[in-house]
């Protein structure tokens, strides 16, 4: 079973901390992170036999990081879809690592973009 992708961006957490320690509002980066997680749940090509599967994919709310979710009660099955089951022969399709793959140039530059309008807002460019 493959890792899930991770981009992980220098100098992240050291910008995260001076926003907070300056008293931005924290939530301009939470909204920030869900903007780049709905990114990738845009561009998710999940698998759709009935159609459960994709109505699960959303974006979280975290000031860190920017997560997406699938799965839950209406699709149990969801890693098992995106991973695979090597020992009941079920490969993966591998549908939101690929999204977040097709989509980590426009991540990265939401992040950034994102970033320095925050600091403008704050006056602390």
């Amino acid at each position: 079973m493959a890792a899930p992708v991770t981009v992980r961006v220098e100098g992240l957490n050291k910008t995260i901390r001076a926003l907070r320690k300056s008293g931005a509002d924290m939530q301009d980066m939470k909204n920030l992170m869900h903007e780049i997680g709905q990114l990738i749940v845009n561009a998710t090509d999940a698998p759709r036999a009935s159609g459960n599967l994709a109505g699960t994919v959303r974006a979280g709310r975290g000031a860190t990081k920017a997560v997406v979710r699938a799965g839950g009660a209406r699709a149990p099955y969801a890693g098992v879809q995106n991973y695979g089951w090597p020992a009941r022969n079920i490969p993966g399709t591998r549908y939101l690592n690929e999204a977040a793959e097709r989509e980590k140039g426009n991540a990265l530059s939401t992040l950034d973009q994102g970033i320095g309008e925050i600091l403008r807002r704050n006056d602390l460019q």
